[in-house]
C-alpha cells in the first residue's frame, strides 16, 4: 500500500454534468497516462509506503501536525501553495525524529518534492491515498 504525491496543474472546473462518451473517456485515460509519465520523468511524482510514513508522522506529533497529521492515507486531497510553509514545517518535524536510513530517505524525497513544488508556481500537490 502506498500514497501517491504528485505535482499537477490545478484541477479544472467541471464544464457540464453530461456523461462523457466512450471516446472521450478513452482520450482522458490516454491523456492521464501521458501526464503521469511526464510527472515521473520530471520528479513530480513520489510513491510513499503508508507503513513507513504513518509511524514517522505519529512519532513527530501525529494529529498535532497541521497538514501531515490531518491527511487520511486512504483518501485524496489537493494542497495549494498556501499550504507549502506548513507542509515544510511538518517535514522538518519528520526529519527531526527520523531514525532509520529508510526514514531519512523518505524525508529527503519529500523535501526534494517540495523543492520542485517551490520551483513550479503553477502547480498544486495532489495526495492520492489507497
Amino acid at each position: 500500500m502506498g500514497l501517491l504525491l504528485v505535482l499537477r496543474a490545478p484541477p479544472p472546473r467541471a464544464k457540464s454534468l453530461r456523461r462523457a462518451t466512450r471516446a472521450q473517456r478513452r482520450e482522458r485515460y490516454r491523456a492521464d497516462a501521458e501526464e503521469w509519465a511526464t510527472a515521473r520523468e520530471r520528479g513530480w511524482l513520489l510513491d510513499v509506503p503508508v507503513e513507513q510514513l504513518l509511524p514517522l508522522v505519529d512519532a513527530a506529533g501525529g494529529n498535532r501536525l497541521p497538514i501531515l497529521g490531518q491527511l487520511d492515507p486512504w483518501s485524496d486531497r489537493v494542497l495549494g501553495r498556501e499550504d507549502l510553509p506548513r507542509v515544510d514545517a511538518d517535514i522538518e518535524r519528520l526529519r527531526a525524529v527520523a531514525g532509520s536510513h529508510e526514514e531519512r530517505g523518505l524525508v529527503a524525497a519529500l523535501k526534494a518534492l517540495l523543492a520542485r513544488w517551490r520551483d513550479e508556481p503553477g502547480l498544486v500537490l495532489h495526495w492520492y491515498g489507497d
